[in-house]
């Protein structure tokens, strides 16, 4: 059956007429402010997918209680508006106590974006509650590339985040298939293991080294790292991912030699194609050095942390922000990216005829985005009833 959504041209949920003006223009003079907006930003087609399901099962399982399994996408909007639709959640900060326990046939139970693991889809199918899954076809890449890996033999090593609900959907699948995984989350992580690849690193420095639950238990990197095959968490920072996976390959060849390394290495770029174009286009507009780069979107959303990056490499002020109600007219509140904290920038918006950026994650609502342009204009005492 083919549904309305399945065109990733036309966007569905969540629209914003000042956005909509802004991805046409591509920037907007408002007083003294310039206004610039990359050509690929926010909402990417499996997230707008997976909302649009959302609303196809209300319809279809009307008076019937319905259950989201975890978080819908890294947004904190969307997961409230979830709640005021009367969706309830399994999982997370939000969850019902003792829900997921007496789930029964007639629960509808909604599987997010980001997939779920082996173990919890098991769980649902044994209930014999109602499935519908959302998760997102870029997401099953990784998830196809892994299984392969562990067909041939290969150790699954995933760039993404310990912890993130699609890495974790991915090693719950290598695990259920017998395979092994080591989860890398940058550069410096990736350098530990290739050392350790290079035998410059023992077993212990190795796991030492890298995060507590980057491996399962009983890891034996002697035997299981002889060889490795590289996927991504499709939100990771592109750039970084091929790096990573290129060091990981000089490492293994300096060891066994570029004859052996079709047998000991393998590589798959499984990025997102929307969170790439994102990116991509992100340094497009970074590239005309704006004073400000306002990147919107969850604290919790990888693909979001990595976009405020794009501007820390082209040295332009990059802010992590949620919404509009971290923009006031003396300080800024934001999401320092290095430590995870919570912190506000005073006297952040300059005086004088300035150039602000914006862009948005891909689970930041155009709504939400528009509400932001909006206040950054109020703030700088312009009005957006008459543009230049």
């Amino acid at each position: 059956m083919t549904h309305k959504y399945e065109d990733p041209e036309v966007r569905y949920t969540y629209r914003s007429s000042l956005v909509d003006k802004l991805r046409e223009k591509g920037e907007l003079q408002v007083g003294r402010l310039r206004l610039l907006m990359p050509q690929s930003f926010g909402f990417c087609w499996g997230v707008d997918r997976a909302l649009a399901m959302v609303n196809d099962a209300r319809r279809e399982h009307e008076g019937r209680s319905m259950w989201l399994l975890n978080s819908i996408i890294h947004n904190p909007r969307v997961n409230e508006d979830m709640g005021g639709m009367g969706i309830q959640f399994l999982k997370g900060k939000q969850a019902v106590p003792g829900a997921l326990q007496s789930l029964s046939k007639s629960d509808v139970v909604i599987v997010p974006a980001f997939s779920a693991m082996v173990e919890e889809m098991e769980d649902l199918k044994r209930r014999d509650v109602t499935v519908v899954d959302t998760t997102c076809p870029w997401v099953i890449k990784p998830h196809k590339r892994a299984e392969k890996y562990v067909r041939e033999g290969f150790t699954t090593v995933v760039h993404g985040t310990v912890g993130h609900d699609e890495t974790r959907a991915t090693c719950s699948l290598v695990r259920s298939l017998g395979g092994e995984f080591v989860i890398v989350h940058d550069l410096d992580e990736a350098e530990i293991l290739a050392k350790y690849l290079e035998e410059e690193l023992d077993s212990t420095e190795l796991l030492n080294g890298l995060h507590p639950k980057s491996v399962r238990k009983n890891f034996d990197p002697t035997a299981h790292l002889q060889r490795v095959g590289v996927i991504n968490q499709t939100t990771m920072l592109a750039s970084e991912s091929r790096a990573i996976a290129g060091r990981l390959r000089a490492a293994l060849e300096k060891r066994w030699g570029k004859s052996e390394l079709n047998e000991r290495f393998r590589d798959f770029d499984t990025i997102c194609q929307a969170t790439q174009d994102n990116q991509d286009a992100a340094m497009s507009v970074v590239d005309s050095n704006p004073d400000l780069f306002l990147v919107v979107g969850g604290y919790d959303s990888s693909n979001t942390r990595n976009l405020a990056r794009v501007g820390d490499a082209a040295g332009v002020p990059a802010w992590h922000i949620q919404g509009p109600d971290c923009i006031h007219k003396n300080f800024l509140e934001y999401r320092e990216r290095h430590t995870g904290e919570i912190k506000t920038q005073q006297n952040w918006l300059p005086q004088g005829s300035i150039s602000v950026a914006f862009t948005a994650g891909a689970s930041t609502p155009d709504a939400i985005l528009g509400q932001v342009v909006e206040r950054v204009v109020s703030v700088a005492g312009e009005s957006l009833g008459k543009p230049v």
